[in-house]
């Protein structure tokens, strides 16, 4: 993987981008639901969608069970900042049958700690081509997460957080940050 902290400083970030201008946006509004139900997940999910190239398709396997299930994995996500490989495949199998859109909507509920993931961070952290079968994987987005908390504890990382935050002109956590520079810095 590159070195994130001497690409931020030659990472330019257009903030009249959609999807900049967006994000703090659905963050606030995803930090105002106070507790998670199935009413809330339909509406993050298609929320997260609208972000997205895709067209969702809830999963819905066992009808209200399955999405009061998902809404507890949702506030525990939020609660504990962690999920288990379980609880992630659940999440996966609702939400298109896609971990990206998974890990979207996990990182909305919980920003600080769940890092979004798709084909250009994919790209960026194995440097390889981002095929569906690689990249729709619990276990590769548990890899990555694990990549990012050794990230978190650069030392580097508090100057690059602020720098990141300046040039998008609202704050977002250091997860985001990083994230954002390995999405900016990979081959669309």
């Amino acid at each position: 993987m590159k070195d994130i902290f001497e690409l931020e400083k030659h990472t330019a970030i257009d903030s009249t981008e959609s999807y900049i201008v967006s994000y703090p946006h659905l963050i606030r509004f995803t930090k105002s639901v106070e507790e998670f139900c199935p009413t809330e997940v339909i509406a993050l999910s298609h929320m997260v969608y609208g972000w997205m190239p895709t067209i969702l398709s809830l999963r819905i396997s066992e009808g209200s069970e399955n999405l009061d299930e998902i809404a507890c994995i949702l506030q525990h996500a939020r609660e504990m900042g962690s999920l288990n490989h379980d609880d992630l495949a659940k999440l996966k199998a609702l939400i298109n049958n896609s971990i990206v859109g998974a890990s979207k909507l996990l990182h909305f509920v919980a920003p600080e700690h769940f890092p979004i993931w798709d084909s250009r961070v994919y790209r960026f952290c194995h440097e390889n081509e981002p095929y569906p079968y690689r990249v729709n994987s619990v276990d590769q987005y548990q890899s990555y997460m694990n990549q990012l908390d050794v990230l978190m504890k650069d030392s580097r990382l508090p100057a690059f957080h602020a720098r990141v935050n300046e040039k998008l002109g609202y704050e977002v956590s250091p997860v985001r940050a990083i994230e954002l520079v390995m999405f900016l810095n990979s081959e669309s």
